[in-house]
């Protein structure tokens, strides 16, 4: 023990000299979002409650995308398993042999949105359907990253929202209404016991996102903002992707989501436009994810290697030849302290962060 302390007290000495903490700051702009009618070219899906999925035993890690009222749910098809909405057959399993099994859920608009606002199937733009699909559907699929789409005011706007906002079901500023009674968030519903004004923030590669958009030709206007201040379904999907995010954004939970965040897609966008603006979003976020898992030093899972790593990292260390984690590291803890995959966590694994601490 001594030895180990000794270990902790050099190494953080070392690391405070060389210490630069990153932070993420999204550029604040203001968005109105106002739902219009939208005539689907796809009306005859008649959902299943709970989502139906079948799981590739491939051993690949998932990706949940989300989609409401057009184009958000036509972008989408080529991820659904489901044969009715999408008969040409789904491509999300090791997409683009990629890594990662990609899976959509979206609901249909028999008639338009302007006939059906609402929809029919897997989330429907109603708080309860949204809410009962969504946690059935996370506890089954366990995403490393979720993408949830809904439609904006803007005419072709690809809007990464910098976060969501939950509120009240009572009391003012509280939820709008949704089109079918109980028209607001109920008592049952998890969302009711999480406090009015909470927000959860992204944690996509908003920038990142923003450039290969861009760069990729598809007709469509990236931006972000800094947070979503509607009170409707768009907002409320977001707010789910973001907080399930938050209940599993440590390295060591065996369900750990790397990335979240929600995508405010055009009423007027083009389907082909938003089919490539969707691929190029889902590439880049993969690149993102495989640089997070490559990243074996950020110990907590954060993006940062930084004294708050280092400090997991020393309340591990064992020393040479031992494999039972000290009374102060987990079992869960100590397989992401050993750096080097030795079974030991030990001097070499401490230098192998610091090295990367440093830059080196």
């Amino acid at each position: 023990m001594g030895s180990r302390a000794w270990v902790v007290v050099t190494l953080v000495l070392v690391l405070v000299s060389t210490l630069e903490l990153a932070f993420a700051q999204e550029t604040p702009d203001s968005a109105k979002h106002e739902w219009v009618g939208f005539e689907s070219p796809v009306s005859t899906k008649l959902g299943i409650d709970p989502p139906s999925v079948d799981l590739p035993q491939n051993g690949l890690p998932h990706i949940l995308l989300t989609g409401y009222w057009p184009p958000t749910n036509e972008m989408l098809r080529q991820f659904s398993q489901d044969i009715e909405q999408n008969p040409n057959g789904w491509a999300g399993e090791n997409w683009e042999a990629r890594g990662y099994n990609v899976f959509a859920f979206f609901p249909e608009f028999p008639g338009g949105t302007g006939e059906n606002p609402k929809g029919d199937g897997d989330f429907e733009v109603d708080y309860q359907d949204t809410s009962n699909d969504w946690w059935s559907l996370v506890e089954t699929i366990r995403p490393i990253a979720i993408v949830t789409f809904s439609r904006a005011n803007t005419t072709n706007g690809w809007e990464l929202e910098g976060g969501n906002r939950n509120y009240s079901s009572t009391v003012w500023p509280y939820w709008s209404n949704d089109y079918l009674d109980p028209k607001k968030p109920t008592p049952e519903l998890p969302s009711y016991d999480d406090p009015p004004g909470t927000e959860r923030f992204s944690t996509q590669p908003i920038d990142e996102i923003i450039a290969a958009v861009t760069a990729s030709g598809a007709n469509v206007d990236p931006f972000s903002t800094a947070i979503d201040n509607g009170r409707f379904l768009s907002n409320y999907i977001g707010y789910h992707g973001n907080w399930y995010r938050d209940l599993h954004a440590d390295r060591a939970d065996p369900y750990w989501t790397i990335a979240a965040g929600h995508i405010h897609v055009g009423r007027s966008t083009a389907l082909p436009d938003a089919v490539l603006a969707t691929e190029v979003t889902v590439r880049t976020l993969i690149d993102y994810l495989d640089a997070r898992l490559a990243r074996v030093e950020d110990q907590d899972g954060d993006g940062d290697v930084d004294l708050d790593d280092f400090s997991r990292l020393g309340n591990c260390v064992a020393g040479p030849g031992e494999s039972i984690p000290p009374d102060n590291c987990s079992t869960a803890y100590f397989g992401i302290a050993d750096l080097d995959g030795d079974g030991d966590v030990d001097l070499d694994d401490v230098f192998r962060f610091q090295r990367s601490f440093q830059g080196s």
